[in-house]
This record gives C-alpha cells, structure tokens and sequence, in this order.
C-alpha cells in the first residue's frame, strides 16, 4: 500500500505578477482600428498630467497584419504618441495585451 501524501499547503504570500501598480486597463476587443484608436488616445488624455502611470490596453494577440490594432497601436506609440508615452512593451504574460508607462511631457 502506498503511503498518503499530504496535500499541498496553501501559499503563505500573494502572488504577486507584476512589481509595479497598473492604473488602468482598456480592452480594445471587438472594436475597428479606428475606434481603438480613439480610444487609447482618450486614455492618454485622462493620464496626461500624471507621469509614471502604467496603463495596459488589451489589443488580443492578432495577426502580424500592418493593419491590425497592435501593430497600429504601437505605430502611434512610436510615431503620434511618442512624446505622451516614455516607454512600451507587450505584456509577458499576455502577448495580447501592451504596457506603457505615460511621460511627463
């Protein structure tokens, strides 16, 4: 007979996934470019006077298309938003989604 194992304890820490605080989340699921688009400016506008806030729009994990929302995300990220935005990235644990921090600018 084998011996019971005991079950596993639960963690005594919360998990944590990022080591920063995000500020806000939009999920652009189910809107054309051009409504994302809008819609992540709106974002920006509401974070303009508040540098060093993290945002993550959710923009799904589309295909490489140069005109899908990501890629036309982070085309105005480098180019239209450049200045509103101090740094980028795809999330690491949803290639769906992007993190950004807003500049002082």
């Amino acid at each position: 007979m084998a011996p019971k194992r005991k079950p596993a304890a639960a963690p005594t820490h919360p998990i944590v996934l990022y080591d920063f605080k995000i500020d806000e989340e939009l999920d652009l699921h189910g809107m054309a470019v051009d409504e994302a688009m809008a819609a992540a400016e709106e974002l920006l506008d509401r974070y303009q006077k508040r540098p060093g806030a993290v945002l993550r729009v959710v923009h799904g994990s589309s295909n490489s298309a140069p005109n899908s929302i990501r890629k036309s995300l982070h085309r105005n990220f480098d180019t239209v938003w450049k200045r509103r935005i101090k740094r980028y990235r795809l999330d690491i644990l949803n290639p769906g989604a992007t993190l950004l921090e807003v500049s002082g600018a």
